[in-house]
Parts: structure tokens; sequence; C-alpha cells
């Protein structure tokens, strides 16, 4: 495995937990969670662009198919 593929899976997991994270925020502020005051709403805007910066996270199981199962390309 290279640390290319190692680097996108953490990047994976990594963006999904940010993104639990912040939904469990504003879950738990509810209405409050929207108000620039608790700067929760820009967290949840944040988390949402580690999804798709520096790479989707969309390509990323096609990455690891590819390169590390040996799969054929999938797109």
């Amino acid at each position: 495995m290279t640390a290319a593929s190692e680097a996108n899976m953490a990047n994976l997991t990594a963006s999904e937990a940010s993104w639990f994270a912040a939904e469990m925020a504003l879950q738990t502020h509810g209405g409050f969670g929207f108000a620039e005051a608790y700067d929760i709403e820009r967290k949840f805007r944040e988390t949402r662009l580690y999804q798709v910066v520096p790479i989707s996270t969309n390509l990323i199981p096609s990455h690891v198919a590819t390169h590390v199962l040996h799969l054929p390309k999938s797109f």
C-alpha cells in the first residue's frame, strides 16, 4: 500500500468524522446552531469543505479499489 492510498483513506475517515461531529453539534444546539454568535454554522460549512478539497470523497473509494485492491477502473 502506498502513502497516497493511506493518505486518501485518512482524509476520508477524518472528513466523515468531522461531518458527524458538526452535525451532532448542530443538532444539539438546534436553531441556535445557525446563529453566527456560536460559530457552529461556520464549522458546519468548513467541515463540508473537507469533503471536496483537495479530492472529493467520492473518488477515494475508487482510488483505493484501483490501487490497493487492484480492481479495474470504475470510471
